[in-house]
Protein backbone atom coordinates (compact mmCIF):
# COMPACT_ATOMS: atom_id res chain seq x y z
CA UNK A 1 0.00 0.00 0.00
CA UNK A 2 2.98 2.20 0.83
CA UNK A 3 4.99 1.89 -2.44
CA UNK A 4 1.75 2.24 -4.79
CA UNK A 5 0.75 5.61 -2.91
CA UNK A 6 4.38 6.90 -3.29
CA UNK A 7 4.27 5.81 -7.05
CA UNK A 8 0.88 7.15 -7.68
CA UNK A 9 2.24 10.91 -5.70
CA UNK A 10 5.24 11.08 -7.93
CA UNK A 11 3.13 10.45 -11.23
CA UNK A 12 0.87 13.15 -9.90
CA UNK A 13 3.95 15.23 -9.00
CA UNK A 14 5.13 14.78 -12.30
CA UNK A 15 2.17 15.53 -14.43
CA UNK A 16 1.41 18.50 -12.18
CA UNK A 17 5.40 20.05 -12.42
CA UNK A 18 4.70 19.47 -16.46
CA UNK A 19 1.42 21.14 -16.85
CA UNK A 20 0.58 18.66 -19.75
CA UNK A 21 -2.24 17.27 -20.94
CA UNK A 22 -2.44 13.39 -21.00
CA UNK A 23 -2.13 11.66 -24.39
CA UNK A 24 -5.20 10.98 -26.33
CA UNK A 25 -5.03 6.64 -27.30
CA UNK A 26 -8.03 4.88 -28.65
CA UNK A 27 -5.87 1.70 -29.82
CA UNK A 28 -8.18 -0.77 -28.14
CA UNK A 29 -11.30 0.91 -28.36
CA UNK A 30 -11.81 2.52 -24.96
CA UNK A 31 -12.56 5.59 -24.32
CA UNK A 32 -9.50 8.02 -22.98
CA UNK A 33 -9.53 11.71 -22.94
CA UNK A 34 -7.27 14.72 -22.83
CA UNK A 35 -7.16 15.64 -19.19
CA UNK A 36 -5.44 18.85 -18.26
CA UNK A 37 -3.62 19.19 -14.16
CA UNK A 38 -4.67 22.53 -11.93
CA UNK A 39 -4.60 23.03 -8.74
CA UNK A 40 -7.92 24.81 -7.06
CA UNK A 41 -7.95 26.52 -3.47
CA UNK A 42 -4.70 24.22 -3.00
CA UNK A 43 -6.05 20.88 -4.07
CA UNK A 44 -4.67 18.74 -7.16
CA UNK A 45 -7.29 18.62 -9.56
CA UNK A 46 -7.22 15.94 -12.78
CA UNK A 47 -9.79 16.92 -15.46
CA UNK A 48 -11.03 15.79 -19.03
CA UNK A 49 -11.19 18.31 -21.42
CA UNK A 50 -14.35 17.41 -21.96
CA UNK A 51 -15.92 17.99 -18.35
CA UNK A 52 -16.99 13.86 -18.33
CA UNK A 53 -14.17 13.32 -15.77
CA UNK A 54 -12.87 15.16 -12.70
CA UNK A 55 -10.44 13.50 -10.02
CA UNK A 56 -9.47 15.63 -6.96
CA UNK A 57 -7.88 14.89 -3.89
CA UNK A 58 -8.68 16.41 -0.48
CA UNK A 59 -6.02 15.76 2.00
CA UNK A 60 -5.52 17.07 6.13
CA UNK A 61 -3.25 16.57 8.61
CA UNK A 62 -3.76 17.44 12.47
CA UNK A 63 -1.28 17.59 14.94
CA UNK A 64 -2.78 18.28 18.66
CA UNK A 65 -0.69 18.95 21.57
CA UNK A 66 -3.06 19.19 25.04
CA UNK A 67 -2.03 19.63 28.71
CA UNK A 68 -4.54 18.81 31.31
CA UNK A 69 -5.14 20.74 34.47
CA UNK A 70 -7.33 19.05 37.42
CA UNK A 71 -8.94 21.70 39.49
CA UNK A 72 -9.71 19.16 41.77
CA UNK A 73 -7.30 16.74 44.13
CA UNK A 74 -7.01 13.70 42.32
CA UNK A 75 -4.89 12.46 44.81
CA UNK A 76 -7.10 9.62 46.15
CA UNK A 77 -8.56 8.79 43.11
CA UNK A 78 -7.91 5.45 41.16
CA UNK A 79 -8.78 4.28 37.53
CA UNK A 80 -9.53 1.15 36.13
CA UNK A 81 -6.07 -0.97 34.58
CA UNK A 82 -5.52 -0.32 31.47
CA UNK A 83 -5.39 -3.99 29.84
CA UNK A 84 -3.27 -3.33 26.96
CA UNK A 85 -0.02 -1.85 29.53
CA UNK A 86 2.34 -3.67 30.45
CA UNK A 87 2.69 -1.89 34.03
CA UNK A 88 -0.60 0.29 35.20
CA UNK A 89 -0.96 0.82 39.26
CA UNK A 90 -4.65 1.85 38.70
CA UNK A 91 -3.65 5.35 39.77
CA UNK A 92 -6.19 8.29 38.15
CA UNK A 93 -3.75 10.09 35.61
CA UNK A 94 -4.64 12.38 32.62
CA UNK A 95 -2.15 11.82 29.27
CA UNK A 96 -0.87 14.98 28.58
CA UNK A 97 1.09 14.97 25.28
CA UNK A 98 1.36 14.95 21.29
CA UNK A 99 -0.97 13.30 18.79
CA UNK A 100 -1.54 12.95 15.25
CA UNK A 101 -5.91 13.55 15.62
CA UNK A 102 -6.44 13.46 11.80
CA UNK A 103 -4.55 12.33 8.72
CA UNK A 104 -6.91 11.62 5.83
CA UNK A 105 -6.10 10.44 2.55
CA UNK A 106 -9.22 11.34 0.04
CA UNK A 107 -9.94 11.05 -3.12
CA UNK A 108 -13.16 12.64 -5.06
CA UNK A 109 -14.33 11.91 -8.62
CA UNK A 110 -16.91 13.11 -10.56
CA UNK A 111 -18.18 10.39 -13.76
CA UNK A 112 -19.88 11.10 -16.55
CA UNK A 113 -21.09 14.52 -15.21
CA UNK A 114 -24.10 12.82 -13.21
CA UNK A 115 -22.11 10.29 -11.04
CA UNK A 116 -19.57 10.97 -7.93
CA UNK A 117 -17.63 8.92 -5.74
CA UNK A 118 -15.62 9.65 -2.75
CA UNK A 119 -13.18 7.46 -0.86
CA UNK A 120 -11.74 8.96 2.53
CA UNK A 121 -9.38 6.99 4.49
CA UNK A 122 -8.13 8.26 8.04
CA UNK A 123 -4.54 6.85 9.09
CA UNK A 124 -4.46 8.41 12.50
CA UNK A 125 -3.49 6.72 15.78
CA UNK A 126 -1.33 4.33 13.63
CA UNK A 127 -4.39 2.52 12.19
CA UNK A 128 -6.66 2.73 8.91
CA UNK A 129 -10.46 3.95 9.38
CA UNK A 130 -12.51 3.89 6.63
CA UNK A 131 -14.90 7.18 6.80
CA UNK A 132 -16.32 8.33 3.54
CA UNK A 133 -16.83 5.54 1.01
CA UNK A 134 -19.93 6.43 -1.41
CA UNK A 135 -21.52 6.27 -4.65
CA UNK A 136 -23.91 8.86 -5.64
CA UNK A 137 -25.57 10.19 -8.85
CA UNK A 138 -26.78 13.37 -9.55
CA UNK A 139 -30.46 14.38 -11.09
CA UNK A 140 -29.27 17.77 -11.33
CA UNK A 141 -26.72 20.54 -9.94
CA UNK A 142 -30.23 20.61 -6.75
CA UNK A 143 -30.93 16.89 -6.43
CA UNK A 144 -28.50 14.12 -5.69
CA UNK A 145 -28.78 10.55 -4.36
CA UNK A 146 -25.82 8.47 -2.87
CA UNK A 147 -25.14 5.43 -1.08
CA UNK A 148 -22.31 4.07 1.16
CA UNK A 149 -20.53 5.54 3.94
CA UNK A 150 -21.18 8.90 4.86
CA UNK A 151 -22.41 11.27 7.53
CA UNK A 152 -26.49 10.93 8.63
CA UNK A 153 -28.08 14.18 7.58
CA UNK A 154 -27.94 15.55 11.23
CA UNK A 155 -26.92 18.68 12.84
CA UNK A 156 -25.07 21.50 11.37
CA UNK A 157 -22.16 21.04 13.25
CA UNK A 158 -21.55 17.32 12.65
CA UNK A 159 -22.15 18.24 8.86
CA UNK A 160 -19.67 20.66 8.93
CA UNK A 161 -16.09 19.69 8.01
CA UNK A 162 -13.54 19.59 11.08
CA UNK A 163 -11.55 21.86 8.40
CA UNK A 164 -14.24 24.54 9.01
CA UNK A 165 -15.18 24.50 12.89
CA UNK A 166 -14.40 27.34 14.81
CA UNK A 167 -13.40 25.24 17.77
CA UNK A 168 -10.93 21.92 17.98
CA UNK A 169 -13.37 19.88 18.68
CA UNK A 170 -17.64 19.37 18.16
CA UNK A 171 -19.57 20.23 21.55
CA UNK A 172 -20.04 16.68 23.32
CA UNK A 173 -23.57 16.69 22.90
CA UNK A 174 -23.24 16.44 19.05
CA UNK A 175 -20.19 13.97 19.51
CA UNK A 176 -22.74 12.07 21.60
CA UNK A 177 -25.99 11.90 20.10
CA UNK A 178 -25.73 13.75 16.60
CA UNK A 179 -25.13 10.39 13.85
CA UNK A 180 -21.91 10.10 12.58
CA UNK A 181 -20.67 7.79 9.35
CA UNK A 182 -23.01 5.00 8.92
CA UNK A 183 -23.70 2.49 5.91
CA UNK A 184 -26.91 3.96 4.02
CA UNK A 185 -28.69 5.81 1.32
CA UNK A 186 -29.96 8.89 1.42
CA UNK A 187 -31.47 11.49 -1.01
CA UNK A 188 -30.69 15.48 -1.02
CA UNK A 189 -32.05 18.33 -2.55
CA UNK A 190 -31.32 22.09 -2.11
CA UNK A 191 -32.29 25.49 -3.42
CA UNK A 192 -30.83 29.34 -2.93
CA UNK A 193 -33.39 29.23 0.58
CA UNK A 194 -33.90 25.80 1.55
CA UNK A 195 -32.30 22.28 2.20
CA UNK A 196 -33.75 18.91 2.74
CA UNK A 197 -31.98 15.21 2.89
CA UNK A 198 -33.47 12.03 4.61
CA UNK A 199 -32.24 8.44 4.20
CA UNK A 200 -32.01 4.96 5.98
CA UNK A 201 -29.09 3.86 7.36
CA UNK A 202 -27.46 0.67 8.79
CA UNK A 203 -24.40 0.04 11.35
CA UNK A 204 -21.17 2.04 11.65
CA UNK A 205 -18.44 0.31 9.32
CA UNK A 206 -16.26 -1.95 12.63
CA UNK A 207 -14.43 -5.18 13.08
CA UNK A 208 -18.11 -6.67 14.36
CA UNK A 209 -18.97 -7.12 11.14
CA UNK A 210 -16.54 -9.75 10.64
CA UNK A 211 -18.16 -11.75 13.03
CA UNK A 212 -20.59 -14.55 12.70
CA UNK A 213 -23.68 -15.12 15.37
CA UNK A 214 -23.63 -11.64 16.06
CA UNK A 215 -27.50 -11.20 15.45
CA UNK A 216 -29.36 -8.71 12.72
CA UNK A 217 -28.05 -5.16 12.11
CA UNK A 218 -29.86 -2.38 13.51
CA UNK A 219 -31.34 -0.01 11.23
CA UNK A 220 -32.73 3.86 11.57
CA UNK A 221 -34.13 6.68 9.59
CA UNK A 222 -32.67 10.34 9.44
CA UNK A 223 -33.47 13.66 8.35
CA UNK A 224 -32.17 16.97 8.36
CA UNK A 225 -34.39 20.24 6.70
CA UNK A 226 -33.09 23.74 6.46
CA UNK A 227 -34.13 27.63 5.53
CA UNK A 228 -31.78 30.33 5.13
CA UNK A 229 -34.79 33.70 5.10
CA UNK A 230 -32.04 36.15 4.44
CA UNK A 231 -28.98 35.25 2.30
CA UNK A 232 -27.01 38.17 1.57
CA UNK A 233 -23.00 38.95 1.67
CA UNK A 234 -23.61 41.07 5.14
CA UNK A 235 -26.29 39.38 7.00
CA UNK A 236 -27.29 35.40 7.17
CA UNK A 237 -30.28 33.45 8.80
CA UNK A 238 -30.44 29.94 9.09
CA UNK A 239 -33.22 27.96 10.81
CA UNK A 240 -33.18 23.89 10.70
CA UNK A 241 -34.10 20.85 12.37
CA UNK A 242 -33.33 17.17 12.48
CA UNK A 243 -34.68 14.12 13.70
CA UNK A 244 -33.57 10.24 13.65
CA UNK A 245 -35.26 6.98 14.97
CA UNK A 246 -33.13 4.18 14.88
CA UNK A 247 -33.46 0.50 16.72
CA UNK A 248 -29.79 -0.57 18.26
CA UNK A 249 -27.39 -3.46 16.58
CA UNK A 250 -27.62 -7.19 17.63
CA UNK A 251 -23.94 -7.46 18.93
CA UNK A 252 -24.00 -10.99 19.57
CA UNK A 253 -27.27 -10.84 22.13
CA UNK A 254 -30.74 -11.06 21.66
CA UNK A 255 -31.78 -8.02 24.40
CA UNK A 256 -30.11 -5.22 22.67
CA UNK A 257 -28.19 -2.52 24.02
CA UNK A 258 -27.26 1.19 23.64
CA UNK A 259 -24.26 3.23 24.48
CA UNK A 260 -24.09 6.65 24.76
CA UNK A 261 -20.75 7.99 25.43
CA UNK A 262 -18.36 11.53 24.18
CA UNK A 263 -15.16 12.85 25.03
CA UNK A 264 -14.63 16.28 27.02
CA UNK A 265 -14.02 18.08 23.70
CA UNK A 266 -10.60 17.46 23.55
CA UNK A 267 -8.79 13.47 22.23
CA UNK A 268 -5.29 13.74 23.18
CA UNK A 269 -6.38 11.93 26.86
CA UNK A 270 -9.00 9.13 25.39
CA UNK A 271 -11.05 9.33 28.63
CA UNK A 272 -14.49 9.68 28.40
CA UNK A 273 -16.31 10.59 31.99
CA UNK A 274 -20.00 11.07 31.00
CA UNK A 275 -21.05 7.70 29.64
CA UNK A 276 -23.68 5.25 29.91
CA UNK A 277 -24.55 1.65 28.50
CA UNK A 278 -27.98 0.94 28.67
CA UNK A 279 -29.47 -2.94 28.80
CA UNK A 280 -32.78 -4.04 27.02
CA UNK A 281 -33.33 -1.61 24.60
CA UNK A 282 -36.62 -1.24 21.64
CA UNK A 283 -35.47 1.71 19.62
CA UNK A 284 -34.22 5.59 20.81
CA UNK A 285 -35.10 8.86 18.98
CA UNK A 286 -33.20 11.93 18.51
CA UNK A 287 -34.68 15.47 17.72
CA UNK A 288 -32.49 18.44 17.39
CA UNK A 289 -33.12 22.61 16.49
CA UNK A 290 -30.70 24.72 14.80
CA UNK A 291 -30.21 28.49 14.95
CA UNK A 292 -26.93 30.75 12.96
CA UNK A 293 -26.91 34.51 12.29
CA UNK A 294 -24.08 35.87 10.46
CA UNK A 295 -23.57 39.63 10.29
CA UNK A 296 -20.34 40.88 8.66
CA UNK A 297 -17.39 39.35 10.91
CA UNK A 298 -20.03 38.15 13.45
CA UNK A 299 -21.22 34.32 13.39
CA UNK A 300 -23.27 33.03 15.94
CA UNK A 301 -24.64 29.77 16.27
CA UNK A 302 -25.98 27.19 18.13
CA UNK A 303 -28.59 23.75 18.73
CA UNK A 304 -30.81 21.68 21.15
CA UNK A 305 -31.19 18.02 21.01
CA UNK A 306 -33.45 15.93 23.02
CA UNK A 307 -33.19 12.02 23.39
CA UNK A 308 -35.60 9.53 24.26
CA UNK A 309 -35.17 5.88 24.45
CA UNK A 310 -37.87 3.03 25.13
CA UNK A 311 -36.72 -0.21 27.01
CA UNK A 312 -38.02 -2.72 29.02
CA UNK A 313 -37.37 -5.46 32.15
CA UNK A 314 -37.94 -8.79 33.02
CA UNK A 315 -40.03 -9.60 35.99
CA UNK A 316 -39.36 -13.64 35.27
CA UNK A 317 -40.15 -14.16 31.91
CA UNK A 318 -41.61 -11.16 31.39
CA UNK A 319 -41.43 -8.68 29.67
CA UNK A 320 -42.02 -5.28 31.72
CA UNK A 321 -42.00 -1.82 29.80
CA UNK A 322 -39.95 0.96 31.88
CA UNK A 323 -40.73 4.74 31.55
CA UNK A 324 -38.82 6.40 28.66
CA UNK A 325 -35.28 7.22 29.21
CA UNK A 326 -34.88 11.10 28.37
CA UNK A 327 -31.42 13.00 27.80
CA UNK A 328 -30.34 16.28 26.53
CA UNK A 329 -28.28 19.10 25.64
CA UNK A 330 -27.49 22.20 23.88
CA UNK A 331 -24.39 24.64 22.82
CA UNK A 332 -23.81 27.61 21.83
CA UNK A 333 -21.17 29.22 19.82
CA UNK A 334 -19.93 33.52 19.23
CA UNK A 335 -17.03 33.59 16.67
CA UNK A 336 -15.80 37.02 15.62
CA UNK A 337 -13.12 37.49 12.79
CA UNK A 338 -10.84 40.32 14.04
CA UNK A 339 -9.05 40.45 10.67
CA UNK A 340 -10.21 38.93 7.44
CA UNK A 341 -14.07 37.88 6.74
CA UNK A 342 -15.64 35.07 8.94
CA UNK A 343 -17.37 31.54 6.93
CA UNK A 344 -19.20 32.16 4.06
CA UNK A 345 -22.60 30.43 4.01
CA UNK A 346 -23.09 27.49 1.34
CA UNK A 347 -26.23 26.75 0.24
CA UNK A 348 -25.84 23.18 -1.21
CA UNK A 349 -24.56 21.93 2.18
CA UNK A 350 -26.86 24.14 4.61
CA UNK A 351 -23.67 25.08 6.44
CA UNK A 352 -20.74 28.01 7.05
CA UNK A 353 -17.93 26.51 4.96
CA UNK A 354 -14.75 27.94 3.91
CA UNK A 355 -13.70 31.67 4.26
CA UNK A 356 -10.94 33.92 2.13
CA UNK A 357 -8.03 34.14 3.19
CA UNK A 358 -7.36 37.66 0.84
CA UNK A 359 -4.72 40.22 3.64
CA UNK A 360 -1.16 39.43 3.97
CA UNK A 361 -0.87 37.62 7.33
CA UNK A 362 -4.00 36.19 6.89
CA UNK A 363 -7.11 35.74 8.94
CA UNK A 364 -7.46 36.17 12.83
CA UNK A 365 -10.20 34.70 14.70
CA UNK A 366 -11.76 34.92 18.52
CA UNK A 367 -14.11 32.30 19.66
CA UNK A 368 -15.93 31.23 22.88
CA UNK A 369 -18.36 28.54 23.62
CA UNK A 370 -20.45 26.88 26.45
CA UNK A 371 -21.83 23.55 25.89
CA UNK A 372 -23.48 21.05 27.97
CA UNK A 373 -25.00 17.48 27.74
CA UNK A 374 -26.98 15.37 30.70
CA UNK A 375 -27.02 11.53 30.56
CA UNK A 376 -28.58 11.25 34.16
CA UNK A 377 -32.49 10.08 34.34
CA UNK A 378 -34.47 9.61 37.60
CA UNK A 379 -37.80 8.76 35.59
CA UNK A 380 -38.25 5.68 36.21
CA UNK A 381 -37.50 4.92 40.13
CA UNK A 382 -36.49 1.19 39.10
CA UNK A 383 -34.35 1.77 36.41
CA UNK A 384 -32.23 4.94 37.46
CA UNK A 385 -29.41 6.01 34.68
CA UNK A 386 -26.55 7.85 36.24
CA UNK A 387 -24.44 8.55 33.27
CA UNK A 388 -23.16 11.79 34.22
CA UNK A 389 -23.62 15.67 33.47
CA UNK A 390 -21.01 18.50 32.01
CA UNK A 391 -20.58 21.84 31.37
CA UNK A 392 -17.86 23.09 29.25
CA UNK A 393 -16.77 26.60 28.90
CA UNK A 394 -14.39 27.18 25.63
CA UNK A 395 -12.01 30.11 24.26
CA UNK A 396 -10.59 30.15 20.79
CA UNK A 397 -7.81 31.84 18.78
CA UNK A 398 -7.53 30.57 15.34
CA UNK A 399 -5.12 32.29 12.80
CA UNK A 400 -5.17 31.16 8.95
CA UNK A 401 -2.19 32.33 7.40
CA UNK A 402 -3.43 31.13 4.14
CA UNK A 403 -6.79 29.20 3.38
CA UNK A 404 -4.92 25.43 3.89
CA UNK A 405 -3.35 26.24 7.31
CA UNK A 406 -4.74 26.42 10.82
CA UNK A 407 -2.80 27.22 13.85
CA UNK A 408 -5.28 27.24 17.02
CA UNK A 409 -5.20 27.96 20.71
CA UNK A 410 -7.62 26.41 22.78
CA UNK A 411 -8.96 26.57 26.24
CA UNK A 412 -11.82 24.96 27.91
CA UNK A 413 -12.82 24.54 31.08
CA UNK A 414 -15.14 21.16 32.11
CA UNK A 415 -17.31 21.01 35.04
CA UNK A 416 -18.52 17.29 35.73
CA UNK A 417 -21.14 16.02 37.90
CA UNK A 418 -20.92 13.53 40.41
CA UNK A 419 -21.91 11.19 38.15
CA UNK A 420 -19.46 11.50 35.42
CA UNK A 421 -16.99 8.56 36.15
CA UNK A 422 -16.31 6.58 32.96
CA UNK A 423 -19.17 4.23 33.74
CA UNK A 424 -17.66 3.35 37.22
CA UNK A 425 -13.82 3.36 36.03
CA UNK A 426 -13.00 5.94 38.11
CA UNK A 427 -12.91 5.71 42.14
CA UNK A 428 -12.41 7.43 44.67
CA UNK A 429 -10.55 5.46 47.98
CA UNK A 430 -12.41 2.69 46.49
CA UNK A 431 -15.67 4.13 46.40
CA UNK A 432 -18.03 5.70 43.62
CA UNK A 433 -17.37 9.40 42.75
CA UNK A 434 -20.65 10.41 43.43
CA UNK A 435 -20.02 9.05 47.49
CA UNK A 436 -16.58 10.61 47.62
CA UNK A 437 -16.34 13.16 45.40
CA UNK A 438 -19.75 15.19 45.04
CA UNK A 439 -18.57 18.38 43.39
CA UNK A 440 -17.30 16.53 40.42
CA UNK A 441 -13.93 15.67 38.66
CA UNK A 442 -13.23 19.41 37.34
CA UNK A 443 -10.14 20.31 35.71
CA UNK A 444 -8.87 22.93 32.81
CA UNK A 445 -7.79 21.64 29.30
CA UNK A 446 -4.64 23.51 27.31
CA UNK A 447 -4.82 22.43 23.72
CA UNK A 448 -2.77 23.90 20.76
CA UNK A 449 -3.39 22.34 16.93
CA UNK A 450 -1.30 22.45 13.35
CA UNK A 451 -3.86 21.43 10.69
CA UNK A 452 -3.15 21.94 6.89
CA UNK A 453 -5.30 20.41 4.14
CA UNK A 454 -4.25 19.97 0.70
Amino acid sequence: MRYILTAWLCLTALCAARGESLSETVDDGSEQYPARVFFEGGKLHFKSRNDKFHLWFDNRIYVDAACYSPSTDIGALQSKPNKDLEEDDGRFRFDDGVIIRRARFAVKAALYERWFAELDLDFAYNEVEIKDMFLGYRFNDHVWLKAGNFKEPMSMERMTSSKYLTTMERPMVIDMFAGGRRLGMAATGWGRHWWASAGVFGREVDIIQKEKNRGSDGYGFSGRVAVSPVLRDDWTLHIGGYASWRTPDGAGMTDRLVEFRTFPESRVDRRRFVRTEIDNVNHYAICGLELAARWNKLLLYGEYLYTTVSRYAYEGERKVSLENAVFNGWYATASYMILGQNRRYAPEDAEFGPMDVRRRGGNLEVAGRVSTVNLNDFHDPSAVITGGKAINYTASLNWYPVRNVLVGLNYTYVDNDKYADDKGHITCNGKPLSQSLKSGLDFSIFQMRLMISF
